[in-house]
Formats: structure tokens, sequence, C-alpha cells
């Protein structure tokens, strides 16, 4: 027999889905998952819903969420790219800057790009610049500004395990707030794989917190130069607040 949840679910053909997903898109604050979900069911209750019929959608949303974590993320993610209370930095990192600034111009990839903040000044820059991220309304911003500032961008819709890094293909590589796992070994080293020798390798985010051993993460990443390391609380340019940050420059031998 068919659980009445799940029969509803049917029925309705994800409804609950739906409705939440056109509720987020135009009026959803992002946050964690539990938050939004509380937000979506006081929004239920002042249009009148029966609290099981509540109950129900909230565990059809959240099904959704657990087994389509893709759509998920990028419905996350295209929310806080029109969002205007959002606070990440629209101008380019300075890491990025201070680097890339001493290096040929060569061929760069964006990874989780955004909104193209760092992209579009390296392609003014002299750089031949790829990238990547999950949010359509990212990617249609960064084609925009790049537009407006009268360079090229090669942009892709895509996630992580999505995106072909390539083989020693990239003279610089830039992951800055790009939430990808730096203890994900297999990604990492597509990454590594993926520049070219004497490539560089940006990486600057939020640090996890402790780690199990000290240095864990320089250790991981001394078969690289490591040009600068850096592991300070400091103003995050994702999210505007004080937060531990990892900030790193790895040349490829």
């Amino acid at each position: 027999m068919i659980p009445a949840l799940m029969l509803l679910a049917l029925l309705s053909g994800g409804t609950a889905w739906k409705d939440f997903s056109d509720w987020f898109s135009r009026e959803g604050t992002p946050g964690a998952p539990a938050e939004v979900l509380k937000s979506y069911a006081g929004r239920l209750k002042a249009q009148g819903v029966p609290e099981p019929e509540i109950a129900g959608r909230i565990k059809e949303v959240q099904e959704h969420l657990t087994e389509n974590l893709r759509e998920a993320l990028a419905l996350h993610f295209n929310r806080i790219y029109t969002w205007d209370e959002a606070k990440f930095s629209r101008a380019p990192s300075a890491l990025v800057v201070k680097v890339a600034s001493l290096r040929t111009p060569g061929r760069a990839l964006d990874i989780a790009m955004g909104q193209g903040r760092n992209a579009v000044w390296l392609a003014q820059a002299g750089w031949s610049v790829s990238g990547y991220d999950i949010s359509s309304e990212a990617l249609g911003q960064a084609n925009s500004a790049a537009e407006k500032a009268g360079v090229k961008l090669e942009t892709r819709l895509a996630s992580h395990d999505e995106y072909d890094l390539g083989a020693s293909q990239w003279d610089l590589i830039v992951m800055s707030y790009a939430f990808t796992k730096l203890s994900d070994t297999a990604y990492m080293r597509k990454v590594r794989d993926s520049l070219k020798p004497g490539g560089v390798l940006l990486v600057e985010g939020f640090n996890g917190g402790r780690m199990p051993e000290p240095n864990m993460i320089l250790k991981a990443f001394l078969d690289y130069r490591i040009l600068l390391f850096e592991d300070l609380p400091d103003l995050a340019e994702w999210g505007g607040t004080k937060a531990p940050l990892l900030r790193m420059a790895l040349e490829k031998p």
C-alpha cells in the first residue's frame, strides 16, 4: 500500500516542491535549510493551510531537497544572486589581483565563478578566461558584466562534478569562495592535473574549523611550491562577516 503522503505527492505531481521553489525564488531568504523550511511553513500557516497539510508539504519538500541536491543548490544560489540583501563583494579578490598581476597572462579558469567579479577583472588584464557555476543567474550576471566591460568570457552552467577540468591546460585556476572541499583528494587531484607546469592555483574561503593536527591543510599541498599561505580571521568577501579564512597561492612545479 502506498503511504498517504507519498500518494498525495504522486497525485499532485510535486505541487509542494513547485510551490516552495516558486516562493523561495521570489521571496525566500537564503540560509540553513531548517530556517528556510520554517519560514515556508509560516507562510503556509498565514495562508490558512491546515497543520497536517503543512507537515505533508514540508516532508515532500525535504525529500525533494535530499534527492535532488544539485537542483537545491542551484535554487539556493540563484536566489542569492537575485536577493537585494545579499552580502558578497562585487570587486575582484585582492588575492587574485595581487598574484595575477605578477604573472604573464595566459589561460585562466574561475571555478564557481559567481557573478564574474574575478573573471571579468582577469579578462581585462589580458587573460583568456573560462569559468563555470551551478547558478544560471550568476552566469547571466557574469556575461552581462563582461559585455559591459568589453571583454569575452567562456562560461558554462555546471557543477563541480560536471565540469571537465582537462589536463595541463590552465596557467591560473581561481577557487575563490568556491565551496569545494579541500579534503576531497580526488577532486583536488583533478585540479592539480589540469594546471600546466608553472601554473598557479589560488584558493580562498572559509576555514572549516580546527584541524585534527597542526598544519594539516598546509601539509596537503606540499607537492606545490607554496607562494602564499594565510590562515587568519578576516572580513569574508562572501557574507560580509568576520570569520576564519584561508588564503593560498600554489604553483605547480
